[in-house]
């Protein structure tokens, strides 16, 4: 059986936020409206870089563990430490048991 973590390390919150679309003057807009918090383990495997073009990129690998929620859905954002994240991905239920997921997130960044 898959016990991924002590309950007692369900500790990070994140509020969850579903994604919405509307459509205003003929383009699809995505609304974000925040569902509720809930908790998890938090876990950075690590950062990888990537030369292309003379660029460098960035990629955290990072997954989130929490009791399994059936609303949760891929592209749907949790922020983490005033952090947003998006998931990627379909949630994995865990053994099919309904019990616990693990979410692969993607930290979402901007720049000019």
């Amino acid at each position: 059986m898959y016990k991924p973590a002590n309950i007692r390390e369900f500790i990070t919150p994140a509020v969850h936020k579903k994604a919405m679309s509307k459509t205003v003057n003929g383009r699809t807009k995505k609304e974000y409206t925040e569902v509720g918090t809930i908790r998890g383990k938090f876990k950075q495997k690590g950062t990888a870089e990537t030369n292309a073009n003379g660029l460098t990129i960035i990629n955290e690998k990072t997954t989130f563990i929490t009791w399994y929620k059936a609303d949760v859905m891929a592209a749907d954002i949790l922020t983490i430490g005033g952090i947003d994240y998006e998931i990627i991905g379909k949630p994995e239920n865990v053994e099919m048991r309904s019990r616990y997921m693990v979410l692969t997130l993607d930290r979402i960044s901007g720049g000019a």
